[in-house]
């Protein structure tokens, strides 16, 4: 295997949301120095929380010019005592160290002087924008999320399908759930935030029970009985070629924590995003359900007050969009959620019909890692 084939099956694991699929993967070359140029540009913005806006606009725009001189000193004055040579004193990392996260973090508060409470603020924003750069680059999220969106756009039919032939029961006890007058009492009277509390816990628990499922699942798919099978799952990826899996094929090569953890989250994402889907279906179908079969009568008999309308379908106003409705058709969306995902991974002809499908994707990158730890091994062997 060439070089250049590794870097396209490294390419292909990224665009995958795998990148620590890639051996020697490092936080300071593959993860934060790729962040630096967003990292920069938080810097730069947050110069402008000088701006008061009780003072004139020269005043401001003076205060905005000396934080932005401020901040180039202070890099500047890092190059010079890190002693750069044959780099412009202003010049950016070529990797991103210590040094330059800690000038990320207090840079800014050195700027605001003498606000203190101002500065801690903005040292513990950056702070956490810092962790969720480095959780959204180390995983490669948004490369992940978009594959799992344009996968999800694909299977839309078979994903409808799905639903409407292997889970019946579920639309049976949801459509009896929403003709049922306590449902009503409960989530049609519920404040914003109690309703929004509801959908949360029904997230949380839907997302806990996957955490603690999918590790045995992913621990299932890692290893592999033969090149054969290899061969066959590495059909349409840049390990598909044969002299590739003719060569040396680590078939048992256990997988390291993150990349077990990296696994699980493309799993985990891919069925989130259908789960989300799935469910609003379900909400749209009981909120259009509502407005041609539920009258604003019957919602005020279910839930003992006036239906706050939101939208007047005709001039009588029996028929309207009310808040009652949407609060209940968002509440049955959430069960179905919940409901569906529990179903599709514990029971053995809902997972044939669609968990299966979510997981041979993973089985396939396995392979192509197989095949990739292989091709290394032999490049190491002759020296390369």
């Amino acid at each position: 295997m060439t070089d250049n084939s590794i870097e396209a099956i490294e390419a292909w694991f990224r665009r995958r949301g795998l990148p620590h699929f890639i051996e020697d993967y490092s936080a300071r070359r593959d993860i934060l120095t790729r962040a630096s140029p967003f990292l920069t540009l938080v810097l730069l913005l947050e110069v402008f929380l000088l701006i008061e806006p009780g003072w004139p606009w020269w005043a401001n725009a003076l205060a905005v010019a000396s934080g932005g001189a401020l901040l180039a000193a202070i890099w500047a004055g890092v190059n010079l005592l890190r002693g750069r040579r044959g780099r412009r004193l202003f010049a950016l990392p070529a990797q991103v160290g210590g040094v330059e996260l800690l000038v990320f973090l207090l840079a800014p508060a050195a700027i605001l002087g003498g606000n203190w409470q101002g500065a801690v603020s903005v040292v513990v924003l950056n702070a956490v924008v810092l962790a969720s750069v480095y959780l959204t680059v180390s995983y490669a999220l948004l490369p992940m999320l978009g594959w799992a969106g344009r996968r999800l756009a694909s299977d839309i039919r078979d994903v409808v399908g799905l639903f409407a032939r292997a889970l019946p029961l579920l639309l049976l006890i949801v459509t009896f759930l929403f003709i049922n007058a306590e449902v009503w009492q409960l989530a049609g009277t519920l404040s914003g935030a109690s309703l929004g509390a509801v959908i949360a816990l029904f997230s949380v628990v839907t997302g806990v029970f996957l955490i603690f499922r999918l590790p045995a699942e992913i621990g299932e798919l890692e290893t592999f009985a033969s090149v054969e099978r290899v061969a066959a799952l590495v059909r349409g990826t840049p390990a598909e070629d044969e002299a590739l899996v003719a060569g040396a094929i680590l078939l048992d090569a256990p997988l390291r924590r993150r990349q077990r953890l990296n696994a699980a989250l493309v799993v985990l994402f891919t069925l989130a995003l259908q789960v989300v889907f799935v469910s609003a279906l379900v909400g749209v179908f009981f909120l259009l359900l509502g407005i041609v079969a539920i009258d604003s009568g019957l919602i005020a008999s279910w839930t003992a007050g006036e239906p706050r309308r939101l939208l007047e379908l005709d001039g009588s106003g029996g028929r309207a969009v009310t808040a009652e409705l949407l609060q209940v058709a968002l509440f049955l969306a959430a069960f179905s959620g919940f409901y569906f995902t529990v179903s599709v991974v514990t029971n053995r002809e809902y997972r044939d019909e669609f968990f299966e499908d979510v997981v041979r994707e993973v089985r396939q990158a396995f392979a192509a890692r197989a095949v990739y730890l292989g091709a290394l091994a032999e490049r190491e062997a002759r020296g390369d």
